[in-house]
């Protein structure tokens, strides 16, 4: 006998077919190259480094390496999910469908400000590296930098506006060249270790439990490698536009995790001896301006600077471009302002949810750098981010192991694929996030930012349901059929 479903829930099914662009015109690279980019690596290892370094000595790769197969599992999660339900809200929707409407908007309202807030992280840096190409005696300048990183901004979203095929062809170029930066430098690096003429002897002691620094310093890795996978997902908010909705994306979220695996495993190894230490700490901001160098030579630095301030357009553009389309689906039940539902007449691109992510990048933006005590506050916020993602990609690992569990006894694949991974992921989040409390790993002040700003979402989710009425969280979410989550 099917479940019961409420009239809310039936039109909550018949607003899953308005679609935020034209599906078929976006392929499994184009997006692949959208989850090399959210991650942004080159940013990501400029302004990491130097803290892995810190964490676990020279065995910052140890961390990478650990967080892998839990980051595979989720990755494997959000596959089998997307095949189940192609949405482009994604963990919002399966959350909602498989658990309950009220985790479910937390989900979205989680990855919402992941991909909003986040951006701000990403502004202000790509302002300082043009400045420091073009224009140094500025970079000491807020007014200069906010004018630098805004018109980025707005350059990025004009090409998000254009429709994905655009936007893909940008992102194609930046990647290809930051990842060949990034790995000509990383091989560099291998080879001084290899030959002793690093700025450290290499040791396999590097890999051991003295070496890394025992827990604490395992787990202050662990922590910094979460935050350096982060972003892979954007290859799956795309999926309504995919030509192979149910497949490609999930593929591409998968190859992303593999690919950035290797690519910070190897420039972690490749870059973390070729300075000493104090001198990565004295550049704990950019220190592959510094690498680059030490490793190939002067001409590097302003490669390896332009590589990152590419990758961080990229990867600005990919978080604006994954929170319209979670927006857009937010808005498609209700929950979200319904001039998020506006799409363009000829490509169905959503230009309204992709021109409201960007002014509020902006606006956010000027508060940063208008007062000290809001630009720290915005820091606090910006760092809790990593915090949130780990909580809503384990909210997704555990959607996909209880929404699935009625085919884990079909075979042993089922179970590897559909049960362990996902649900070893999970338990690996959680893990993760009691000990980054327990162990002090996250200050106060970013935990209060972190959970005020889930508490505000459930609050705002009470004001939808109790008093705005919206039929998304009287919806009965529907059980797992057998024949849904096929491999």
């Amino acid at each position: 006998m099917p479940p019961l479903r409420t009239e809310a829930a039936g039109a909550q099914d018949a607003a899953q077919h308005e679609s935020p662009g034209a599906r078929g015109t976006f392929g499994l690279g184009d997006a692949l190259v959208l989850g090399l980019s959210g991650s942004g690596p080159a940013q990501t290892l400029a302004v990491s480094l130097a803290s892995l370094v810190a964490a676990c000595h020279y065995g910052g790769a140890l961390p990478v390496l650990l967080c892998f197969v839990p980051m595979l599992g989720i990755a494997l999660g959000y596959q089998r999910l997307n095949r189940w339900d192609p949405n482009a809200g994604a963990t919002y929707t399966w959350v909602a469908r498989t658990f309950h409407p009220y985790l479910g908007f937390l989900a979205g309202w989680m990855i919402l400000l992941y991909y909003t807030l986040g951006t701000s992280s990403l502004t202000i840096p790509a302002g300082t590296y043009t400045l420091e190409l073009l224009a140094p005696s500025l970079v000491d300048r807020p007014l200069a930098v906010a004018v630098a990183g805004g018109a980025w901004n707005i350059l990025v979203t004009l090409l998000a506006l254009k429709g994905l095929k655009v936007a893909a062809r940008f992102e194609w170029a930046i990647v290809v060249f930051q990842y060949a930066v990034l790995l000509t430098a990383a091989i560099a690096g291998v080879v001084a270790l290899a030959h002793g003429t690093a700025a450290a002897v290499f040791s396999w002691h590097w890999f051991s439990a003295q070496g890394i620094g025992g827990m604490r310093g395992l787990m202050g890795g662990i922590l910094i490698a979460c935050f350096m996978y982060s972003g892979w997902d954007a290859a799956i908010y795309i999926n309504e536009e995919a030509t192979d909705r149910a497949h490609a994306p999930g593929q591409a979220a998968i190859a992303s995790v593999v690919i950035l695996a290797l690519c910070y495993a190897l420039c972690v190894l490749g870059y973390q001896a070729a300075l000493p230490p104090q001198v990565l700490q004295a550049h704990a901001g950019d220190a592959l301006a510094v690498v680059g160098p030490a490793l190939l030579g002067k001409p590097w630095g302003t490669l390896m600077s332009l590589a990152v301030l590419t990758g961080t357009l990229a990867t600005l553009q990919a978080a604006i471009i994954s929170a319209a389309r979670v927006g857009f689906a937010m808005a498609r039940d209700r929950v979200m302002p319904g001039i998020f539902r506006r799409v363009e007449a000829t490509s169905g691109n959503p230009w309204a949810a992709t021109a409201v992510m960007s002014l509020l990048n902006l606006v956010l933006l000027a508060f940063a750098l208008s007062t000290s005590d809001i630009g720290r506050a915005l820091a606090n916020v910006v760092s809790s981010l990593g915090l949130i993602a780990i909580l809503f990609y384990g909210l997704t690992g555990a959607a996909a192991v209880w929404q699935g569990r009625r085919q884990l006894h079909r075979s042993a694949r089922d179970l590897l694929l559909g049960g362990l991974l996902p649900g070893a992921g999970a338990a690996f989040m959680a893990w993760v996030a009691i000990e980054a409390v327990r162990t002090g790993a996250t200050t106060p002040a970013v935990l209060a930012y972190g959970a005020g700003s889930i508490a505000l979402g459930a609050v705002v989710a009470l004001v939808l349901h109790l008093i705005a009425r919206v039929p998304f969280f009287c919806s009965v979410p529907p059980h797992s059929s057998p024949e849904g989550n096929r491999p």
